[in-house]
């Protein structure tokens, strides 16, 4: 069974009943996708229940499987004793030529605290951020995630759960990192799904160190995204019905009970982030650089501002004409973008 199984399985049990577990972990980092715009209050502007939220998300559009997935998922949960009083506040959503990113507050009924990243939309200026990270920390959406986490979590909070997929779990790190020290103290668990790590300082930073063991990570079968850059080494591999890249889409995973079916990684995924860190060290810093900013300039110059505007068969000619790549690269960089398409 997938999460969309699982809600329905469970719904009617209490978090005293059935714990807070891996699945719920998700379920709750894969909430902060939908657009809370006008619905979930900003700062100290007043909180609302996932229940209110949910009814309220009726009115609104939700394109794309991804996001369509994530409507139905917090539509099952609204009608379920299990989730329906989760309350939700602190929804930031900030789209602009510089960054992509949201964020939410949740208090779940065991009275703990859930801080949930969003992953990248299909705007052009997400996608251009996450290339930013093979050569920039921190970028604006890592340090916007710091000052998000540092403003949201009050005193009066105890039990503190961080998490987001994609590049929500980069982020989730990213804001545990620079959290002021109380903050660090209250924290129980950082969980990344599925998302980029980071350049090699940033590893060996005391930031990272001072976190790296409430760090938790979960990849599919065939991660790709999760295997850029530096990462933990201890991270768990689950079951996926998805092919290939399209087993980064959280509601192909597997699970059973109250865990995910776990998997053994492929050797493709486990070459991969080897593959990536040695192309990466290989090209001077001026050519990530000029790589990036070639790249998202053709977009400008198109007035292409969303993914949803480029056609499939654009995205394989447009790496082909980086010549400083090899064939092997430019099919990754390809794949990182089909999978906006199933958003």
């Amino acid at each position: 069974m997938n999460i969309i199984d699982y809600i329905k399985k469970n719904k009617d049990k209490t978090f005293s009943e059935f714990p807070f577990n891996e699945i719920d972990n998700l379920i709750y980092a894969l909430l902060s996708y939908l657009d809370y715009t006008n619905i979930v209050p900003t700062f100290k502007k007043g909180k609302i229940t996932l229940q209110e939220a949910a009814e309220q998300l009726k009115k609104t559009k939700h394109q794309g499987i991804f996001i369509s997935n994530t409507y139905k998922m917090i539509q099952l949960m609204k009608d379920s004793n299990r989730y329906q009083n989760t309350i939700l506040y602190n929804y930031v959503k900030i789209t602009n030529s510089n960054m992509q990113f949201a964020a939410l507050t949740m208090k779940i009924p065991d009275k703990s605290i859930y801080v949930s990243f969003a992953g990248t939309d299909s705007s052009i200026a997400g996608w251009e951020e996450d290339f930013k990270m093979s050569y920039l920390y921190p970028g604006a959406s890592q340090k916007y995630a710091s000052s998000y986490l540092n403003k949201s979590i009050g005193l009066l909070d105890k039990k503190i759960r961080i998490g987001g997929h994609s590049k929500g779990g980069n982020l989730s790190i990213c804001a545990a990192m620079e959290a002021n020290f109380l903050i660090k103290h209250k924290i129980t668990t950082i969980t990344n799904f599925d998302g980029p790590g980071f350049l090699k300082k940033e590893i060996e930073s005391k930031a990272y160190q001072s976190i790296e063991n409430k760090i938790k990570m979960v990849v599919p079968k065939e991660s790709i995204i999760g295997m850029i850059l530096y990462h933990t080494d201890n991270y768990i591999v689950v079951k996926s019905k998805g092919y290939h890249i399209f087993q980064h889409d959280a509601f192909n995973w597997q699970c059973k009970d109250r865990n995910f079916i776990r998997d053994i990684q492929s050797k493709r995924s486990k070459d991969l982030q080897q593959k990536i860190i040695k192309k990466l060290e290989a090209l001077p810093l001026n050519e990530r650089i000029d790589i990036v900013k070639n790249l998202f300039s053709l977009f400008k110059k198109l007035n292409i501002i969303d993914t949803k505007d480029i056609k499939l068969k654009q995205i394989f000619e447009l790496f082909k004409s980086f010549k400083k790549l090899d064939n092997d690269t430019k099919n990754y960089l390809a794949e990182l973008f089909i999978i906006t398409f199933i958003k």
